[in-house]
């Protein structure tokens, strides 16, 4: 007999109704070895009765139920009335204050430790005018980031001090305090302070609602409502401008393959940035469908 045949014929003793164990069970084994039950003799051909087992059974009398009365002015009516108040209501969007430092040197900063992926934590400064998050190549060492196998991409990046040269990438997980999001596009960039060792832009704070409390000097993070329309808790112009970045990115560097006045060693190099791209994409694609991104936003 074979194990799943055997675990239905126990789920079909176990599920049928009490009374079919008054009297007796019949059972028999046939020529394929499969084991049969039944009620009754005849019901088992001739030919297999003689090897038949047969075992009685009582059935027990059931004690009466009762059902004791609730009085609905105790306890058992205030969960009742607390449930009936507190259904269809949207849960309590939590807040987070995270103490800072004010300085860097003369300058005035909002400096908060942040940690990545749960084991690196380090000095950052929050900077509303950065759109995503930057971090230094000492950060980005410490995590790894070098010499996994994630993906990452030689770019450029710029801002008021210029242009210049940058790996982009995904960090799994980032912490301010309490306040966290995951997924988290970031651009490996030289260090702009010894004070601090990167920037918090606004893919992550769009999350949240946040002041400035300079007289506690912490900073308040309070979590926003999920809005149903941003799938992974963001709108359709920021994945299509992930989307179309990393697209470009690998056209780039799979058009610096076929330049014919590049060198071996470059052409190489531009392959290999190709397939760091292709990494990059793949895993977006992945986070897409886990929060079922319209593939139109792609």
């Amino acid at each position: 007999m074979s194990k799943a045949f055997a675990k239905s014929v126990v789920l079909a003793l176990v599920l049928s109704p009490c009374s079919m164990f008054a009297g007796d069970l019949v059972q028999w084994t046939d020529e394929k070895g499969m084991i049969h039950f039944s009620d009754s003799l005849d019901n088992v051909p001739e030919k297999f009765r003689s090897q038949t087992k047969q075992e009685k059974f009582k059935e027990e009398k059931r004690p009466e139920r009762t059902h004791a009365k609730v009085d609905c002015s105790g306890s058992e009516g205030r969960v009742l009335q607390s449930m009936l108040e507190t259904w269809g209501k949207k849960p309590a969007l939590a807040i987070h204050e995270v103490p800072f430092q004010a300085y860097e040197g003369t300058a005035r900063r909002v400096i908060v430790p942040v940690t990545f992926n749960g084991f690196v934590t380090v000095p950052m400064a929050i900077d509303t005018g950065a759109p995503g998050l930057i971090i230094s190549p000492k950060v980005a060492k410490t995590l790894g980031l070098a010499t996994n196998e994630d993906g990452k991409v030689l770019s450029v990046t710029g801002g008021i001090g210029g242009r210049v040269f940058a790996v982009r990438t995904f960090i799994d997980k980032v912490q301010v305090g309490g306040a966290t999001d995951s997924f988290i596009p970031a651009t490996v960039a030289p260090s702009i302070s010894t004070s601090f060792e990167g920037l918090i832009g606004m893919d992550f704070m769009s999350k949240y609602s946040f002041k400035i409390d300079p007289t506690k000097q912490v900073v308040v993070f309070e979590e926003l409502a999920a809005n149903s329309d941003w799938p992974g808790g963001h709108d359709e112009r920021w994945w299509r401008s992930l989307f179309k970045e990393f697209h470009a990115l690998r056209d780039d560097w799979d058009r610096a393959t076929y330049q014919r006045n590049a060198n071996r060693q470059f052409k190489e190099f531009a392959g290999r940035q190709v397939k760091e791209a292709d990494k990059l994409l793949c895993k977006l694609e992945r986070h897409a469908n886990d929060h079922f991104v319209p593939q139109d936003w792609r």
